[in-house]
């Protein structure tokens, strides 16, 4: 009797630690204070897994992504280009328009500059190579009620994205990452937008003009072309929407040459110089002053962003093939690979149909990488299991994992605690997504047995209807967490576009287990 009890004691503990849940359902009666008549046993089945392409993924985040590198292991080209909107504050405002002292001589108000600043404070790859990037301008806005994923060329789109007129924003910039002048953090990329050439007389040449807008006026440099809008309708710059839609609909950054490294764009600024005078009175006497100012729109999470990734599908196609030849699965972000398991639900409910599940554990330990290069990829430190025919909703709908059927399991890079095992992931309690799936399963079976067919029939149909019922992916994601107090909240989940990759031994359901799922039962015996 002892030594059940000290089973038992072991087995709730492991529970607890390993729980995500406090609702985890059971498969048949709870557990109850009489110890005595309670049966704790534990199991460990085999999961399969393989690799599955990607293709694309949602790619909205606070990110963005520009350049071009080369996975050094397994020789794979990724790129990264990415589309920004930039927002007004409400109720921004200008100096009064007689205040304006830049003016050509017509007495046209101009920008004297305009400039668009790319901040980045992490990258991967060599800081010294040279890049250079294509500045396009979007022709329409990309649009809240529409979904962008990591394949959407704005080039390409049947929708027109981007202009293709004369007079459009499109300016080259070379670059590189290292910055001689500056060790702040973050770094810039900065972009100057061209200025007009002016006549002898200082007056613009209208067919020569840096800038025209989609009525082919002309404008000194995009600053002006801001600045004039803006008092000819205030009212345009009233919120972001209205700004988005009436005048500044955003700007397509293409890497369009270079190869060696990826800045990590986390915020982009446009900025408009010009000169303005105000009234000064100094010792009693009034006098005009002028002044240098600038007007700011930003490029932030208020706003959409979307990265483009363009990955070498011929790569990733080898590596899938050839990595589930050779027992091996990848993780493999941007938009490249994930790895799908399959649940043996059928395994682990037989013979336990009156029993509660008080844990399931699933690790996945990484196979270390066999080539030590100086710039190999990272190691994801987050991953997400999800059910296949979640993934797409899941994203799109910006949920948050709930732990019935979505789960997150972060990179153990040493012994956190003897449930994490060195250099692995573990989803510490899926208990609830076993029984998730054969809830899911039990209800569709008996839509079939109401429409006149026999169990097995109907168990067969929907099992041939539903192929990825009982399967997963484990995906790749970047996480927020907000803290209140003592209390610490994940509050966002999208898709990792940052350059990383991971490989597991493949699981199979026969031969070694390579991958298993760890049960504990619990049963009352009365």
């Amino acid at each position: 009797m002892k030594a059940k009890q000290v089973f038992l004691s072991l087995a709730l503990i492991f529970s607890c630690l390993c729980s995500c849940d406090d609702n985890t359902d059971n498969i048949g009666g709870s557990i109850i204070d009489d110890l005595d008549n309670i049966n704790v046993t534990a199991r460990s089945f085999p999961i399969s897994s393989k690799s599955v392409k990607a293709d694309s993924v949602y790619s909205r985040s606070a990110t963005g992504y520009l350049g071009k590198v080369k996975d050094p292991e397994t020789g794979a080209f990724v790129k990264g280009d990415f589309l920004t909107q930039f927002y007004t504050l409400e109720g921004t405002q200008l100096p009064a328009e007689k205040s304006i002292v830049s003016r050509l001589k017509d007495g046209s108000i101009i920008a004297d500059s305009c400039v668009i600043y790319l901040y980045y404070d992490k990258y991967y790859g060599d800081s010294l190579s040279t890049m250079k990037l294509n500045m396009l301008e979007l022709s329409k806005p990309m649009e809240e009620n529409k979904k962008y994923y990591s394949d959407f060329n704005p080039l390409k789109s049947d929708d027109n994205y981007c202009r293709t007129d004369e007079g459009r924003v499109n300016v080259n910039k070379t670059y590189t990452l290292y910055d001689l002048a500056s060790d702040t953090v973050p770094k810039k990329i900065k972009i100057n937008l061209p200025n007009s050439e002016l006549d002898e007389n200082g007056n613009l040449i209208e067919e020569k003009a840096a800038y025209k807008d989609k009525e082919k006026k002309g404008y000194y440099n995009y600053g002006t072309y801001i600045m004039q809008k803006y008092y000819s309708n205030p009212k345009l710059f009233k919120d972001s929407y209205s700004f988005i839609h009436n005048i500044c609909p955003g700007f397509y950054f293409k890497s369009s040459d270079g190869l060696g490294s990826m800045a990590y764009i986390n915020m982009s600024q446009m900025l408009v110089y010009y000169k303005y005078k105000y009234e000064k009175t100094t010792n009693g006497e009034k006098k005009d002053t002028t002044v240098n100012v600038v007007t700011t729109f930003a490029g932030t999470e208020e706003v959409i962003q979307s990265t483009r990734i363009s990955n070498d599908n011929a790569a990733i196609d080898k590596m899938v093939e050839e990595g589930n030849k050779n027992d091996i699965t990848y993780i493999k972000s941007p938009a490249g690979i994930f790895t799908e398991l399959t649940i043996p639900v059928d395994e682990i409910l037989n013979g336990h149909e009156n029993d509660t599940i008080n844990s399931a554990r699933i690790s996945l330990t990484r196979i270390n990488n066999t080539k030590h290069e100086k710039y190999n990829l990272d190691i994801p430190t987050t991953l997400l299991l999800i059910p296949n025919d979640m993934r797409t909703s899941f994203f799109e709908e910006g949920k948050i994992p709930d732990n019935v059927q979505t789960y997150t399991a972060v990179f153990a890079t040493s012994d956190q605690s003897s449930l994490a095992k060195q250099n692995s992931y573990t989803f510490h309690n899926v208990a609830n997504l076993i029984a998730y799936m054969s809830r899911k399963r039990s209800e569709g079976i008996k839509e079939y047995e109401g429409k006149g067919m026999s169990s097995a029939d109907a168990k067969t149909m929907w099992e041939k209807k539903h192929p990825t019922w009982n399967k997963v992916l484990v995906i790749p994601v970047e996480t927020t967490y907000v803290t209140t107090g003592q209390t610490t909240k994940l509050v966002k989940v999208t898709n990792d576009m940052s350059l990383t990759a991971s490989k597991f031994v493949k699981g199979s359901m026969t031969g070694d287990a390579n991958i298993t799922i760890d049960v504990v039962y619990s049963k009352f015996q009365k």
